[in-house]
Formats: structure tokens, sequence, C-alpha cells
């Protein structure tokens, strides 16, 4: 009976591990573009031109809509969090853009990631970037 209990408990704890669990992803395995930016009425292909790349280290860059950017980034399966991020002088049309993208970076506590969509979430759980593997 005591076999019975434990694998039945083994097998409920499975379920639900894999239930609340998104499907796991190397975040560095990708380059990813910005699908969409809370805060921000940019169209689509302006989004598009947002970018995230994972590189060695916890280093992470992009393009944030006018400049090049980069920092670092320390993440687990479900916890993110960004180091101020820096980028070069550069002005331009899409300036409000680019600061609401590196802003949001940096409010992002956690993410999810499903079917090709990585999702930032802020300390209150609300979506602040939406972004997608770059093909």
């Amino acid at each position: 009976m005591k076999l019975f209990s434990t694998l039945a408990s083994v097998f409920v704890l499975s379920v639900l591990f894999l239930s609340c669990n998104s499907e796991p992803v190397t975040l560095s395995d990708h380059d990813w573009k910005v699908t969409d930016l809370a805060g921000s009425s940019a169209t689509s292909d302006k989004l598009e031109t947002l970018t995230l790349i994972f590189e060695e280290d916890q280093e992470i860059g992009g393009f944030a809509g006018c400049n090049d950017f980069r920092g670092a980034a320390t993440f687990n399966q479900e916890q993110i969090k960004f180091s101020t991020l820096y980028s070069d002088n550069a002005s331009c049309d899409d300036i409000n853009m680019e600061k609401r993208y590196l802003s949001n970076l940096e409010s992002s506590t956690s993410y999810t990631y499903s079917a090709g969509t990585l999702v930032l979430y802020d300390e209150g759980g609300n979506i602040v970037v939406e972004m997608e593997k770059d093909e």
C-alpha cells in the first residue's frame, strides 16, 4: 500500500509540474524580435526592429529602435532580471519607443515561453514585452 501511495504522489506531482511550467527553452539559443511592447503604440513593423540577444556570461544586447544596447541578465526557468541597460546616444524619431523598450526590459521579473513566444512580466504580473524567435 505504501508503494502505491508513493507512486500516486509522484504521478500527481509530475502532472502538476508539467502543467504549471511553460515548455523549456534556452534563451541564448535564439535571437528574439519584439511583437508587442506595453505602453507603446508603435506599429508591428517598428516593433519587429527591436531585438534581444542573450550572449555568453549573462551578457545581453540588441537593437532598441535608434541605438544598439547592452547590459546583463540573470535568469532561471521562470525568473529574469536585467541590469541597467546602456545604449548609444544617437537620437531618432523612435527614441520614445527605445526608452519604453529598455524600461520595460529593466522592469521584467519573470517570463514564460510557449510555442515560440517569449513573454516578459513585471513584478505585478503585467505583460511588458512579447517576443518571438527571430528566424
